[in-house]
């Protein structure tokens, strides 16, 4: 595992120096008690300023959601069908150790009762290949099948490039890459084609499998939603899903989307661009801070539902 760099070390000053707010806020509310006029005031909003970040630092990443989404694709195809799909993605595990734990993750995907599960990669953050077995073992309790794609953080975009060791990993807790690949997933309730694609940053993706035709509907399962940019004429998907974006993980209003770009259904859920939804989970790690605010860890259930094109 390659040494950390100073940047990595000053986030983790940052994880460790959060524990003072229990030793500061007290002393704020005994600071704001004992004064009175603008002493009293700037007492009070400085606690309050404090204890919001705590809430990002020891609340929120604790918090793990469930959402359902109804989704319709809109072309129409030989035959009709329903499925229901678990997606997250931005795991992080490693650096920081509020992490949503994986055997959380995976209790709660298990009870939602999923046909399948697609995870959109970065499922590290300078995380030991030593405890790769581990931290990831809980992932082979669920009983659905379970496909992913790496991220940008898995491949050294930024950190170490840990490609290699994932992929040698992973399958032994029952997860299926499917980076640069196309399947077909049926049941007695569906019959579909899935695709995944490799992380856009890394510069390999092969498009090349949306040029194929297909009757089936077709979903693309890659780490970085943004890949709909380098769509050419002739590539077709019905739904794409990905994560990347963490929802902003520290939203702000106004700020977080003024600063980042990272706004509205961009960030998080589902839009159509270039005529192709899109779906975006906001994850459930995280980088830069030990925070998340206003963006809960969260696993999204995809209900989807496509028809049978009409006889002529």
């Amino acid at each position: 595992m390659a040494a950390l760099g100073t940047l990595e070390i000053l986030k983790l000053a940052i994880y460790f120096a959060s524990y003072l707010y229990f030793i500061v806020a007290p002393l704020a509310v005994w600071f704001a008690f004992r004064h009175s006029g603008a002493m009293r005031i700037g007492s009070a909003v400085f606690l309050v300023i404090i204890s919001c970040l705590a809430y990002a630092r020891f609340i929120e990443p604790r918090i793990l959601l469930t959402q359902e989404h109804d989704v319709a694709l809109k072309a129409c195809f030989e035959g009709a069908g329903a499925v229901r799909i678990a997606v997250f993605s931005d795991t992080h595990n490693g650096l920081f150790g509020n992490a949503m734990s994986i055997d959380r993750l995976a209790a709660r995907v298990q009870s939602a009762n999923p046909d399948f599960v697609l995870i959109a990669g970065d499922f590290v953050y300078f995380l030991d290949p030593a405890r790769f077995e581990q931290t990831f073992a809980a992932f082979a309790e669920i009983d659905a099948p379970v496909f992913a794609v790496l991220g940008n953080h898995d491949l050294g975009l930024p950190g170490p490039d840990l490609r290699e060791l994932l992929k040698e990993a992973l399958p032994h807790a029952g997860i299926r890459l499917v980076d640069d690949r196309a399947l077909k997933l049926s049941n007695s309730q569906f019959v579909l084609e899935l695709v995944g694609l490799s992380d856009q940053w890394d510069k390999h993706q092969k498009l090349s499998l949306l040029e194929r035709q297909t009757s089936l509907p077709r979903l693309v399962l890659t780490h970085n939603p943004a890949t709909i940019k380098d769509f050419a004429p002739g590539m077709s998907a019905d739904l794409l899903i990905g994560g990347h974006t963490h929802g902003g993980q520290i939203q702000l209003p106004v700020l977080t989307c003024a600063l980042t770009g990272v706004c509205g259904d961009v960030a998080y859920g589902l839009r159509t661009e270039k005529e192709v939804q899109i779906f975006t989970t906001s994850g459930t790690g995280m980088v830069g801070l030990p925070m998340r605010f206003r963006v809960p860890p969260k696993i999204d259930v995809l209900n989807l539902r496509y028809n049978k094109c009409a006889a002529g």
